[in-house]
């Protein structure tokens, strides 16, 4: 790539963003990659976050039916009632089981560690 077919940057970011990216234009190649390699870390935690967030009651229902034994049995804690939506992580080789229900107008959870 010649200096006369320098990049820019892609219509469909919004202005704020074109603002920032027009203050590293000028910057060295090293700089360039340094950031670069931060926005791809915060662009995945920016989808694991979201992917947390908007977590279906079938994805949930997968991940227990698989944790749990084989004919899909759900064991729920004896608080927790059985129509509760269930979320398996596991996080640093301990897995959790978050559970989550509405009890008339407030949402009630309970977290239990397996």
């Amino acid at each position: 790539m010649t200096s006369q077919d320098r990049p820019t940057p892609p219509s469909a970011l919004n202005r704020d963003i074109t603002d920032s990216l027009s203050a590293l234009e000028d910057s060295d190649a090293e700089q360039l990659r340094a950031a670069a390699s931060y926005l791809e870390t915060l662009a995945a935690w920016a989808e694991s976050t979201r992917d947390d967030e908007q977590g279906s009651d079938a994805t949930a229902d997968a991940s227990v039916d698989e944790a749990d034994d084989a004919d899909g049995d759900v064991e729920y804690p004896a608080d927790v009632p059985e129509r509760a939506s269930v979320t398996v992580k596991e996080i640093a080789g301990t897995t959790y089981h978050y559970y989550q229900w509405r009890d008339g107008d407030r949402i009630e959870s309970k977290t239990v560690q397996r």
